[in-house]
């Protein structure tokens, strides 16, 4: 085998049946070996940069890495905010990049030359901010270990891309390693029993304890032991952003999503709690709200967390850190639990949170009158939605209405545009709905705006038949920013809609002209049936949701403009619209009765 034949047959045998590729001039003998494959399915993309989200969303339903393989230059160029999301929102993914040839790239970079090679730029300058290790072949007899601690270091700890970048001169050349390679070993921070049943005897012990769940849960493989251990203790949840499907909605003890657009229920819990139980998450300012000081200031905080660089939080105080994985800490726990039979009793305070929840839904009555908005869409469809079907929403007011509205069912997968919010993260949905084995649909909320960013991308749906549920929400360009303009004083808006400029086409002429199957929703009285036909429907479909143009986002922590420009932060119990504070007051004081 030549090295590119090495590494197509090195990719099959980690169990990968999917990949993404845009084919180049410094990939060729590459591209010969995957036209070779009979194990590798491929999706031709239009773009790299989505040829990286498909990556990323196959490997979060898979469990597996997702790899793409492109070109130099502009292609590699291409990549770098599919990469940084993966980077970002911890998925693993693995790039494979041709190159110039060996000679080349090794004369620019020992000249610190800003080009030498055909179409080069500096790979390894681009790759290595938005990834967790960038390689370079340089050698056919490393081919073996580079690829080995490649998909070792992608999955491994807190997962995360890397980028494998092969000269074309390399390609080409011998591999004289062996097949299969010798496994790499991935090595944990193992957590102690000790630390273990400290952390059991605190939050059994405390009055008022909650609980932070992220994406830590999820990513560790650890959502059913999660389960386990917060019914044994009795203890509520609260979701970061990345955290939202650890937890059916339906569950006693899910209190809400917390952060800048969170429920004042989740709000409520975490300025009254005694004990926070922080679990694989990275506490960022979406979760935390800008004034991070304000955050659950009150409680005794411990965190549980696989990656060191996050032990130490900005701003926000950690009383008592476990490093380790997730998987590992709760697999402990509840063998202490179960072998010495511990039982928490915290009926009275889940009741409170539970009465918070109740008292202040998400839904409210004004989202079910006048004009058909972003929130009756959602509830809509959330409503109709099967516990097998995947639920992807790209940025900006589409990201923030879902992770407030949508209601997880057991087993439901529910991806937001995390860390990075890009907008084209809907294109995503490519490897979502490719690795899906289920029977369950894969639905997508994606604006009308952000759908430009990746709309070549209908070609790839309509050839590959995928089966995704688009739905398009239409109010004539960026809503969120329109609404943020609008808070800030920023009057007439600049830059946001059909009326500034923004080039909105016509959405039902494109759809068609890209072969695609086209609905469209103008009024509530039609949601809940064409949502039903659009949700039984086989193959790929696109629906124009016409919604409000000036939706607010409710509630939400919202930032107050000064006179003299700088910015004032509410307290993070107090989501605008802002309560009187006798009500809430009162509402505080129900956890301490």
């Amino acid at each position: 085998m030549n090295v590119a034949e090495y590494i197509v047959k090195y990719v099959e045998h980690k169990g990968i049946d999917h990949a993404y590729v845009i084919v180049g001039g410094a990939a060729l003998w590459i591209c010969k070996a995957l036209s070779k494959s009979t194990g590798l399915k491929f999706t031709f993309t239009n773009h790299e940069q989505p040829a990286v989200m498909g990556a990323d969303g196959y490997a979060r339903i898979s469990g597996k890495p997702g790899v793409a393989f492109v070109t130099n230059g502009p292609a590699l160029t291409n990549t770098v905010t599919g990469m940084a999301q993966a980077y970002v929102d911890s998925s693993p993914v693995v790039l494979f990049t041709g190159n110039s040839s060996l000679a080349h790239v090794q004369y620019e970079r020992e000249h610190d030359l800003r080009q030498y090679g055909t179409q080069d730029v500096r790979t390894d300058l681009i790759m290595k901010p938005v990834t967790k290790k960038y390689y370079l072949i340089d050698d056919p007899a490393k081919t073996a270990e580079i690829l080995e601690d490649a998909f070792a270091t992608a999955a491994g700890g807190r997962p995360g891309p890397v980028c494998i970048d092969v000269p074309i001169s390399i390609q080409s050349a011998e591999c004289p390693c062996e097949f299969p390679p010798e496994p790499k070993q991935e090595t944990k921070p193992a957590i102690s029993k000790e630390a273990v049943r400290k952390v059991i005897e605190t939050m059994k012990n405390a009055e008022r304890p909650l609980i932070l769940a992220g994406q830590g849960i999820r990513l560790s493989g650890s959502v059913d032991l999660f389960n386990r251990f917060i019914e044994a203790l009795d203890i509520p949840v609260i979701n970061a952003r990345m955290g939202i499907d650890t937890i059916p909605s339906d569950s006693k003890y899910f209190i809400g999503r917390c952060g800048n657009h969170g429920f004042r229920s989740s709000h409520f819990a975490a300025q009254t709690c005694d004990e926070l139980l922080i679990l694989g998450s990275h506490l960022a300012p979406n979760t935390t709200g800008y004034n991070v000081k304000d955050f659950s200031k009150q409680s005794h905080k411990t965190l549980v967390e696989i990656d060191e660089s996050e032990l130490i939080k900005y701003g926000t105080p950690i009383d008592e850190v476990v490093h380790g994985d997730l998987k590992d800490f709760f697999t402990k726990a509840l063998e202490i639990i179960e072998k010495e039979n511990i039982k928490g009793d915290h009926s009275k305070w889940v009741s409170v949170c539970d009465e918070w929840r109740e008292t202040y839904p998400i839904m409210q009555k004004k989202y079910y009158e006048g004009e058909l908005n972003s929130y009756w869409l959602v509830d809509t469809v959330t409503k109709c939605a099967k516990e097998s079907d995947i639920v992807i929403a790209d940025t900006g007011s589409s990201c923030s209405v879902v992770a407030q509205a949508w209601q997880v069912k057991k087993n439901q997968r529910v991806f937001i545009s995390g860390g990075l919010s890009g907008m084209g993260y809907w294109a995503t949905s490519l490897g979502l709905a490719e690795a899906n084995k289920t029977d369950g649909n894969v639905i997508c909320f994606v604006g009308d705006g952000s759908l430009q960013m990746n709309i070549h991308e209908f070609a790839t749906i309509e050839r590959n038949q995928i089966p995704i549920k688009m739905f398009v929400v239409s109010n004539d360009g960026y809503q969120f920013v329109r609404m943020s303009q609008g808070g800030y004083n920023i009057i007439p808006t600049f830059g946001t809609d059909v009326s500034d400029g923004v080039p909105i086409p016509n959405l039902e002429k494109i759809t068609k002209a890209y072969g695609l199957e086209y609905r469209s929703c103008r009024d509530a009285e039609t949601l809940d049936k064409v949502t039903k036909e659009m949700l039984e429907m086989d193959g790929p479909v696109v629906c124009e949701v016409f919604v409000s143009k000036n939706l607010e986002v409710e509630p939400r922590l919202r930032s107050i403009a000064n006179e003299d420009g700088t910015f004032s932060m509410p307290a993070y119990e107090n989501l605008f619209p802002l309560l009187d504070p006798e009500v809430l007051k009162a509402e505080l004081q129900k956890a301490y009765e």
